[in-house]
């Protein structure tokens, strides 16, 4: 059976923490990284102006 003192308790939840600071990272990066993509999409919009309507695809097939 496995013994339960404060040294492994402390061990346990200390590599929790660590692994919540991790994920805390990893969604800061992601968030930073969709932030960026976002920009991005702005800047070119910006760039190229609007967009200008396409005819349908399916129209000739009618």
């Amino acid at each position: 059976m496995l013994r339960l003192n404060s040294k492994t308790i402390r061990h346990h939840f200390d590599g929790v923490y660590g692994k919540v600071v991790q994920i805390r990272e990893l969604v800061e990066v992601l968030d930073q990284m969709f932030d960026s993509f976002h920009r991005v999409n702005d800047i070119s919009r910006s760039m190229f102006g609007p967009r200008k309507p396409r005819a349908k695809q399916f129209d000739r097939l009618r």
